[in-house]
């Protein structure tokens, strides 16, 4: 009987190792953090969930053609530290949204800060 819960354990421990960096989190790798550029968008939906609190937003480009994009940033608990709520940004309101844009070009940024109609600003930086 020890003998089998050893194997039982070694077995568990052994697929422990071999699956756990399959949960690795990878972060804003997928973003050029050493740029950054701005939105001037209509924010269509605002998801303030973990694991990444989401903005859904349209930007209007030279053309008129609306472009659909989403910013994503930290969970919610961290964003609550710098003032962040789960009302702070509804569909409809304007704003200039500073986000580091995605490596490979898809219409997916990492959201920095958050520029209000009125000035306002909260940023996201302070909440790492």
């Amino acid at each position: 009987m020890k003998g089998m819960l050893r194997r039982f354990f070694a077995v568990l421990f052994g697929f422990f190792m071999v699956s756990l960096p399959l949960f690795a989190h990878h972060g804003n790798s997928a973003y050029d953090m050493s740029k950054t550029t701005s939105y001037k968008a209509t924010v269509t939906k605002f998801e303030y969930s973990n694991p990444h609190t989401q903005v859904w937003f349209d930007v209007t480009d030279d053309k008129g053609n609306v472009e659909h994009w989403v910013a994503e940033t930290t969970n919610p608990g961290m964003l609550n530290r710098v003032g962040w709520t789960r009302d702070t940004l509804k569909p409809g309101d304007q704003v200039t949204l500073i986000a580091n844009p995605n490596k490979v070009g898809a219409r997916v940024v990492f959201l920095e800060k958050v520029v209000f109609s009125d000035g306002k600003e909260l940023t996201t930086a302070k909440a790492f």
